[in-house]
């Protein structure tokens, strides 16, 4: 990324705050103009203070006049400081506010290709690094130009003939910030990735730490983790060495400014000692300012690194909504048409496939593992586009229909049972909590045969549910998942293994709320367990993408085919 890009990126956030920033800029400039006259005020206290002559009123002077200088120079900084953080962090919650967003946007293929830790630390550690660049770096930045700018002008005033020593230092200094600024940068963005390969490697053993355990691969994951952490550690490393010779270049060349100050104001110049003091705080103030700008190339560098990140992942490709027909209600016929579609080249995953599905049909689709039977409702619900070929609703091609219209008319249920970290209600209701009536949801719950595990709970519906439901059991999440398809009272339901975590007898319970749930409605259901389906009024059978059989499971038993061969496979 270069410097104008990353500019062009930060100026979109910190442009609504322009004022606050020129305040904050012209405090900080006000702070450190006070700060750099202490040399002046020190060398002129010991001149007129420790000698014969000094009056108390003078000395009353001096003392306010030192007080005076510094406490307004930390009021002023105080005040800079404070509200540089204010606009930090707004920035801050802006970027990871339009980061939050574009996420929502972003097409399935997106999470599909990329893991949840890199975008977690997207989020997290490179939106921080950025920060740093709308406030420490700007404000450091500010804070060692006007004090190195106010302090080689008074080097000069004081005594043109030492400070020309300065000069030597500046080109010097000139090339190594620019020699090490690439090297930095490559490391930072290095940084960033390892970052994120870390952070998927956390959230991986944070989510399946179970599995982990009864595999007892504790020792593998440990060896996988080493291995990351040192890979953030030796790039970190390298960024950091990388300014800390930077650093220590200018300490060394200051160094020798020093001694040449104390060797020639000895031996070749006549100064006073307030005037020798003067000069050699003035020039001793000049080392961290001076490592200040030399080390401020190291976080800018890392934001650059960052802002490459958040930039390219703010010009993500937001999922397809070209659709501009709205519908309220669909009454749920469905036609797929010659559908031809891959994930990758010339891997076709449905091949010419074709199917009708009448308003309030019950179908269920069954096949060996890769046959095509998720990818069917991926594409169903606009989450995947056909290569070739077209699906209707209603006689209405879904690439005409905008998103909202399709999905509104979509209940889904699969067996992931992907719940939220929130009450029993706000899962049922989930998106809708400030519409739906309790009544819905309870309703809905009576249906699921959730309702006896929820009023055994302390604050039944209001019983917060832990990260994916972790509090509750596999059947009773998966119970709660089909109370949400009710409550949402969709043209067309989806279920994919809805069943598989219940024991039999609550699967019966549940198969009976699910036969009244889908009357009237269109419902695909895909599973593996065959015993689900058998009242089902069409019985799809997929193989490499295409359907070999369909039926009834009567029909198809008594043809002898793939599919009884899959049932007697089950049964034996």
């Amino acid at each position: 990324m270069s410097y104008k890009e990353f500019i062009k990126l930060l100026y979109k956030y910190i442009s609504q705050h322009i004022g606050k920033l020129i305040f904050t800029s012209l405090l900080m400039i006000l702070a450190t103009a006070l700060e750099s006259s202490v040399p002046e005020i020190t060398g002129q206290i010991v001149d007129k203070l420790f000698n014969a002559e000094r009056s108390s009123s003078t000395t009353v002077l001096y003392s306010l006049i030192i007080f005076g200088v510094i406490s307004l120079s930390a009021i002023f900084s105080l005040v800079s400081l404070s509200t540089n953080s204010w606009v930090a962090n707004k920035v801050v919650m802006d970027i990871r506010v339009d980061m939050f967003k574009k996420l929502l946007k972003l097409p399935k293929n997106f999470f599909d290709r990329t893991s949840s830790g890199k975008i977690l630390s997207k989020l997290t550690f490179d939106v921080e690094q950025i920060a740093g660049a709308a406030s420490t770096i700007w404000l450091d930045f500010i804070k060692a130009s006007v004090t190195v700018f106010i302090l080689v002008i008074y080097l000069f005033y004081k005594n043109w003939q030492l400070s020309l020593s300065l000069i030597v230092i500046l080109p010097i200094v000139f090339i190594a910030v620019k020699s090490s600024s690439s090297r930095m940068r490559n490391s930072s963005s290095q940084v960033q990735k390892s970052i994120g390969d870390m952070t998927h490697l956390l959230e991986e053993n944070i989510s399946g730490n179970s599995v982990i355990k009864i595999f007892e691969a504790e020792k593998y994951e440990k060896d996988k983790f080493d291995h990351q952490v040192n890979n953030v550690r030796q790039q970190r490393f390298k960024v950091d060495l990388t300014a800390a010779v930077n650093s220590n270049l200018i300490n060394i060349l200051l160094g020798l400014s020093l001694a040449m100050v104390v060797y020639f104001s000895s031996f070749s110049l006549q100064m006073t000692a307030g005037e020798f003091l003067s000069y050699f705080t003035a020039l001793a103030m000049l080392i961290k300012p001076a490592k200040t700008l030399v080390n401020i190339n190291k976080p800018f560098q890392v934001a650059l690194a960052a802002g490459q990140s958040v930039s390219a992942f703010l010009n993500e490709e937001e999922e397809s909504n070209n659709g501009k027909k709205s519908v309220k209600k669909l009454n749920g016929d469905i036609i797929f048409e010659n559908i031809l579609f891959s994930y990758e080249p010339n891997k076709l995953v449905l091949n010419n496939f074709s199917l009708s599905v009448k308003a309030g049909e019950t179908i269920a689709i069954v096949g060996p593992t890769g046959s095509g039977k998720t990818t069917i409702i991926d594409l169903l619900t606009k989450f995947y586009t056909p290569q070739s070929g077209s699906i209707f609703i209603d006689g209405i091609d879904i690439k005409k229909l905008n998103n909202h219209s399709l999905r509104s008319n979509i209940a889904f249920v699969d067996q992931g049972t992907r719940l939220f970290n929130d009450t029993i209600t706000a899962n049922i209701a989930l998106g809708k909590s400030d519409v739906m009536s309790f009544e819905t949801v309870k309703e809905s719950a009576v249906k699921a045969e959730a309702i006896e595990f929820i009023d055994n709970l302390e604050k039944q519906f209001d019983t917060d549910i832990g990260d994916n439901g972790q509090l509750l059991s596999g059947g009773q999440r998966q119970r709660l998942a089909i109370a949400r398809a009710i409550a949402k009272d969709a043209s067309i339901l989806i279920l994919d293994e809805a069943t598989s975590a219940l024991d039999s007898s609550t699967e019966k319970l549940v198969q009976k709320s699910i036969a009244k749930m889908t009357q009237n409605k269109t419902t695909i259901i895909i599973a593996h367990r065959l015993s689900t389906i058998q009242n089902a009024d069409r019985i799809i059978v997929l193989k490499s993408g295409e359907i070999i059989e369909e039926g009834t499971h009567e029909s198809l038993i008594k043809n002898n085919g793939y599919y009884s061969q899959l049932v007697e496979d089950q049964y034996k």
